[in-house]
């Protein structure tokens, strides 16, 4: 009962992000400016905020994934860590990718109205400087994060636990229930600079694109996991198929662990190893994501006619983003709060390039979700080709999932 009303809850979220999107495309030539002006204010305050915590945010999930591992084993500690991390970042290359050689083809149209003087202004402007960088709260988290999960420390496990506490609880009842706010104010921004309607109908293309690079590189994957077997990877797919129906109805990773957990154990026969990886992987290693918010990225740079990043940037970002992913959490849009300061940093994203993209993203979400899940059923399968236990004996203990 508790799982029906979780499904129905992440379902309206991405339905009431629609609405938001449609209020400012319908009805915005009635609203009057000072209204769209306050909303607009609204989203720029809150974003501050946002920027000037996600550094907490980021070292506190991080910390508290890392230190997580019940092991005493390093070699597999640094192995599975060293294999998400080329996982994702192997994903988000790809990304690029395919964004550099099939969205040009689309001729996706300019929109240049930000150049405008004229443009929507907030009534008020607030503001605080970012005291730590993304980056330091990034490497931080992950190095005391290893530390600690290989020298076990009580005291460390009681931070890390009231770190995640606190982060958690702020993204759950505060961040989320006014996710729909922090985007209407920078969506009635892109309606009075005339882009919103340009913009929303340059996603459609590029949705194909999105969803058809996420197929293909699911079907690599279980390929690669069946040694290039067909009949093997067939019977992958049929075993992994309910999980990514799941994965697809409820938009939860967390949700669909257990039917994740029964398909790997039928296709690796290992429950053992199925019962480590899944759970520690669950959250952290996000193939779908990486791939559909990089070619969205993108298709925003394309269509806002901003300066495309050099390949030094490109790389910063993929690395910085791949790390990330170590400090996401499993609430909708999770993904995007981590990485909002990296998207402004490197790839040069502005606020109303940041709520739109934030929108559209949550609309795909349901796709992302189901390839992030497959995609860890293959990750189990091919991780377990590369980590050889040194004898027969039980190797490891279980991971305790993240408490989300």
């Amino acid at each position: 009962m508790l799982g029906k009303a979780s499904s129905i809850k992440n379902i309206k979220l991405p339905l009431i992000l629609l609405f938001v999107l449609l209020i400012p495309l319908f009805f915005g030539g009635i609203v009057p400016l000072e209204i769209k002006s306050f909303f607009y204010a609204i989203s720029l305050t809150m974003k501050c905020t946002l920027i000037l915590i996600t550094p907490l945010i980021i070292f506190s999930f991080l910390f508290s994934s890392l230190i997580s591992l019940k092991t005493n084993i390093i070699k597999f500690v640094v192995i599975l860590i060293s294999a998400v991390f080329i996982s994702n970042f192997i994903a988000i290359c790809t990304g690029f990718a395919i964004s550099f050689t099939a969205l040009p083809k689309l001729h996706l149209p300019i929109q240049n109205s930000f150049n405008d003087p004229a443009q929507l202004k907030p009534l008020w402007e607030f503001c605080i400087p970012k005291l730590i960088p993304t980056e330091f709260a990034l490497i931080g988290g992950f190095l005391f994060g290893i530390f600690f999960s290989l020298k076990k420390s009580s005291i460390a496990e009681k931070i890390a636990e009231k770190l995640n506490e606190i982060s958690t609880g702020f993204l759950k009842r505060i961040f989320v229930p006014l996710l729909p706010l922090f985007i209407l104010g920078f969506v009635f921004k892109l309606e009075a600079d005339q882009v919103l309607l340009k913009s929303l109908k340059v996603y459609s293309p590029v949705f194909f694109v999105i969803v058809g690079t996420q197929i293909c590189y699911i079907i690599l994957l279980y390929m690669i996991a069946s040694n290039f077997s067909l009949k093997r990877f067939f019977t992958y797919i049929r075993n992994v198929f309910p999980a990514t129906i799941t994965g697809f109805s409820t938009i939860s990773s967390m949700a669909t662990m257990p039917m994740l957990i029964i398909a790997t154990e039928k296709n690796l026969n290992n429950p053992t190893i199925v019962k480590t990886i899944i759970p520690a992987t669950i959250n952290i290693h996000t193939i779908g994501s990486a791939l559909g918010l990089i070619i969205l990225s993108y298709a925003t740079l394309l269509t806002f006619d901003y300066q495309l990043p050099t390949s030094s940037a490109l790389l910063k970002f993929a690395f910085y983003y791949a790390l990330a992913k170590f400090a996401v959490v499993a609430v909708p849009g999770g993904v995007l709060i981590i990485m909002c300061p990296l998207l402004e940093k490197y790839l040069g994203f502005t606020g109303e390039m940041t709520g739109l993209i934030t929108a559209v993203y949550m609309l795909l979400d349901p796709f992302g979700t189901a390839v992030n899940v497959t995609g860890n059923g293959a990750f189990a399968i091919i991780f377990s080709k590369i980590y050889k236990p040194s004898s027969k004996k039980k190797q490891f203990t279980l991971f305790e999932s993240q408490k989300i």
